[in-house]
């Protein structure tokens, strides 16, 4: 319980203080763009790209989640039906959904809810099948 009291609270007032801080400099929220950073452990090449090793790479959060190749034509639309679609869905992985991130410095909260509330069915990004229930 204090875990979960204490985790609100720094969580509470740090954002206060971000909100409040980029209130006064209002320049500084351009520089703002939702980001993971990660370093390349080993020499790789992705798509046609060599990337050698101990190179950090940032991935641009807010680019990867709308972008029409992964999300289909309506990206920018609120869609939850693109979720039914198997040809969209195919393409969906660990690695293009971010949305607790992944890796070490992935969301904690997720790995909580993981062990505390563990179910035998996986999580919608990770191939839950869903399908439409008629009321």
């Amino acid at each position: 319980m204090t875990f979960l009291i204490a985790g609100h609270d720094t969580t509470n007032v740090a954002t206060c203080w971000a909100l409040y801080l980029l209130a006064q400099y209002p320049h500084e929220q351009d520089l703002l763009l939702p980001t993971a950073r990660r370093t390349n452990l080993k020499d790789e090449v992705i798509g046609k790209y060599y990337i050698p090793k101990n190179t950090e790479i940032f991935i641009g959060i807010s680019v990867l989640q709308r972008l029409t190749e992964i999300w289909g034509p309506t990206t920018d639309n609120f869609d939850p039906k693109r979720w039914l679609n198997p040809s969209l869905s195919k393409n969906i992985t660990n690695l293009n959904y971010l949305p607790y991130l992944n890796g070490a410095r992935g969301c904690i909260g997720f790995q909580i809810k993981k062990r505390v509330f563990p179910i035998p069915k996986p999580d919608p990004y990770l191939g839950l099948a869903v399908s439409i229930v008629e009321s």
